[in-house]
């Protein structure tokens, strides 16, 4: 190795762990901005072939996703039904302009960038009470968790690797290959319909601002009677979970980056 080069990596080695952590968030910006132009382009696509109507194109191949999406929000109203929740209505597969909330309950839904849903879970459950604002809070940020277990399980199933585990094959010697023909489909709309809409967000304030709440307490409590020291041990802990999930969303953008390639020729040909 050149001298000079292996000298300027040792001077960057000390910040490793921290360009490590930091590729969590830059990785999860560039796979926002993938997501987006993969949106753009199939939009491009459907209506060149069908006129308005080939709007709504993304919305029928995310239709997987939505399932998930909204079978996250009635599973966890169902987990809350000995404290009064029930699930009143579960639509899956009608294009619709967004609905207001209505007087029953929340309307729990799948939003997308036109103002248009294609899934809805309503419920009702008892009004001021702390277990209805914990109902709302973990069934609005459900599908995040459906989402990403779904995803576990369709890596584990296309590649025979957990996603967590860093490597260079793409599949486990021995492994099928015929599950890459369908299961980088169905992460592509699990991921497209993990993330809670803005309605869900909402729903989930109460929840998410007293656990922001208390976490920063119990942190600073730790910090006080030092019973957690931010050091050298805490930083590579915190950057060896951070190279998994960095790794896990390299993954996910590589599969996007394959997706929009293609419908970028698409788009391109249908010009």
């Amino acid at each position: 190795m050149d001298p000079t080069l292996e000298a300027q990596l040792a001077q960057v080695k000390p910040y490793e762990p921290w360009f490590i952590i930091m590729g969590v968030f830059v990785l999860f910006i560039l796979l926002r901005v993938t997501r987006r132009g993969l949106r753009q382009r199939v939009d491009r696509i459907g209506y060149r072939l069908f006129g308005t109507r080939g709007l709504l194109i993304w919305f029928w191949l995310n239709a997987p996703g939505v399932v998930l999406h909204e079978l996250s929000h009635a599973f966890v109203v169902l987990l809350f039904k000995p404290w009064g929740f029930r699930v009143t209505s579960i639509t899956l597969f009608r294009i619709r302009p967004m609905a207001q909330v209505g007087s029953g309950g929340r309307a729990m839904r799948v939003n997308g960038p036109q103002s248009l849903q294609l899934g809805e879970v309503q419920y009702v459950r008892p009004p001021h009470k702390l277990m209805s604002h914990i109902g709302d809070g973990l069934s609005a940020v459900a599908p995040l968790f459906g989402g990403i277990g779904a995803v576990i399980l369709l890596y584990w199933v296309a590649t025979g690797y957990h996603i967590w585990d860093v490597h260079l094959q793409i599949l486990r010697p021995g492994w099928p290959w015929w599950t890459l023909l369908f299961a980088p489909y169905l992460i592509l709309t699990v991921t497209s319909e993990l993330w809670p809409s803005h309605q869900d967000w909402r729903g989930a304030r109460w929840l998410l601002s007293g656990l922001l709440v208390l976490l920063i307490v119990i942190a600073l409590i730790l910090w006080a009677t030092n019973a957690v020291v931010f050091n050298a041990q805490l930083l590579l802990l915190a950057s060896s979970v951070a190279r998994r999930i960095d790794f896990a969303l390299i993954v996910l953008l590589a599969l996007d980056l394959a997706f929009l390639i293609v419908a970028d020729i698409l788009a391109r040909l249908l010009r």
